[in-house]
């Protein structure tokens, strides 16, 4: 039985396009925050650390059988000072490519997503990621779904992955605005009761609001 899909490939599956596997067209900076933070989280729910927005502390150092989740664990573990949020989370995002690739290689050796490379002309590679029967991506949806539309108590899992979600701007982009519409106060609930996706989240909005802020003012004219 192949173990549950973790923080990190749930929010991969939700960054494709159902029809074509490419990319959607997100906010820059949003995915990069949206993956470091769900490593962070990830490591945090195994039990592995724990983060508040002073310290990130490596609690067990034993694997979790993730590849990339270990790697991270280690080399947080590695460090001689203890780091914030913040920190860790420019660390990770500054490898956010890695980050996705691995995400992505997994769920391809698990066989939910399918590699195909498109050519544009010779110079454009895009590669693509359909899913396989569309079934994973259908369920993360739906469930989510489910659990914005409705008044159910949410799993400690899909309370961090909504608010990792929104805390990186991505949640409108990934499920729509027309699922969201109205649900703003049920959304803010089911995100702030969630102390790990919490924590994360607003360090990660905070960094991309830092980041958005100083691209803006080198456009403006002089």
């Amino acid at each position: 039985m192949n173990p549950p899909l973790t923080l990190v490939e749930e929010i991969v599956l939700l960054s494709l396009d159902d029809a074509t596997g490419a990319h959607l067209p997100l906010l820059p900076h949003a995915i990069g925050y949206g993956l470091a933070g769900a490593v962070l989280a990830d490591l945090e729910m195994a039990g592995r650390m724990a983060t508040d927005t002073k310290c990130v502390k490596v609690l067990n150092t034993a694997a979790t059988g993730d590849l990339l989740l270990d790697s991270w664990l280690q080399r947080i573990a590695c460090e001689e000072k203890c780091h914030p949020i913040s920190y860790w989370l420019g660390i990770l995002f500054s490898e956010k490519r890695d980050i996705e690739k691995a995400a992505l290689d997994h769920l391809v050796d698990r066989g939910i997503l399918k590699r195909q490379d498109k050519k544009i002309l010779w110079v454009i590679g895009l590669r693509r990621y359909p899913t396989i029967h569309n079934e994973e991506r259908a369920e993360v949806k739906t469930r989510l779904a489910f659990l914005i539309q409705g008044d159910e108590r949410p799993t400690h899992f899909d309370a961090t992955l909504i608010s990792l979600l929104r805390g990186s701007y991505l949640i409108s982009e990934v499920l729509g605005p027309e699922l969201l519409e109205g649900r703003s106060d049920r959304i803010a609930a089911i995100a702030d009761a969630d102390p790990i996706g919490r924590e994360v989240a607003i360090a990660s909005r905070e960094a991309i609001d830092a980041l958005m802020l100083a691209e803006s003012a080198t456009m403006r004219p002089f």
